[in-house]
């Protein structure tokens, strides 16, 4: 059966994977982006998140049956906690009740494996609270951690995950039949990560912090099997949960020891 998509981040990397892999099955996809899109905006403000809500629905029609939200930043600045963040939540909730028209409808959001990586707890609190000025100052704020990473992508994966298992089992999500989900993928190659693929020994280098068994990179096409189906009627059961698809590297890190 055709289904209509939304798939943010649709011009480049993991989204434009999903976009293609939905199409080669026979789907409706918009894609969403602030270029080379189906509707283009920018999802760090909320009036251009607003203009994009609008804009889908009038693409989309009298219902919608799935959205997968790509888009994403990696910069250790302000928009980057209002595209991860806000631009994933407010978007899902402006387009929630036409979701809810689907016979199937279902939400599958791109987190990170970072998520479980050190945060900064006022960048996540003022995400969750809803205070996008707060969580903006919180990005400024913010100091790096104990390696000097900056805190503010994972920070921005870590509320988004929790958002997701906060929502997903209340009557306006679970309860109306939209099974909301998250996918948090490893390293995967794509525009963000051309620092890590430069050179094998950059490769290596991250490989050797961030290990797997099969001691590689992923691919965005990996990434986009696991969102797609995720996003599927064929997914009848699973809900709430943020799905690791980093080849493992999230086991080797906290082991079993979260049961």
């Amino acid at each position: 059966m055709t289904r209509t998509y939304v798939v943010t981040g649709a011009a480049s990397g993991i989204g434009a994977a999903t976009k293609a892999l939905l199409e080669e099955q026979g789907h409706c996809v918009i894609g969403v982006d602030l270029h080379n899109a189906d509707v283009t905006g920018d999802l760090a403000s909320p009036s251009g998140r607003a203009a994009i809500i609008e804009s889908i629905k009038n693409a989309a029609g009298d219902s919608l049956d799935g959205v997968i939200t790509c888009a994403g930043l990696r910069a250790a600045a302000p928009d980057t906690i209002s595209v991860n963040y806000f631009g994933t939540v407010e978007l899902l909730e402006g387009l929630r009740l036409l979701l809810a028209k689907s016979p199937a409808p279902r939400v599958a959001v791109v987190s990170s494996l970072s998520s479980v990586s050190p945060q900064d707890p006022a960048i996540v609190d003022a995400a969750l609270a809803r205070n996008e000025p707060l969580a903006r100052a919180a990005v400024e704020a913010s100091i790096p951690d104990h390696t000097g990473r900056p805190r503010v992508y994972s920070s921005s994966k870590t509320a988004v995950s929790r958002w997701v298992r906060q929502n997903a089992i209340k009557a306006e999500w679970g309860g109306a039949g939209i099974l909301l989900n998250a996918v948090a993928p490893g390293t995967v190659k794509t525009a963000m990560t051309t620092d890590v693929t430069a050179s094998p020994e950059a490769t290596a280098s991250w490989l050797a912090n961030l290990p797997n068994p099969q001691d590689r990179i992923g691919e965005a096409s990996e990434i986009a099997a696991v969102l797609v189906w995720l996003a599927s009627a064929e997914n009848s059961m699973i809900l709430g949960q943020t799905v690791f698809a980093d080849l493992g590297t999230e086991t080797l890190l906290r082991g079993d020891y979260i049961w």
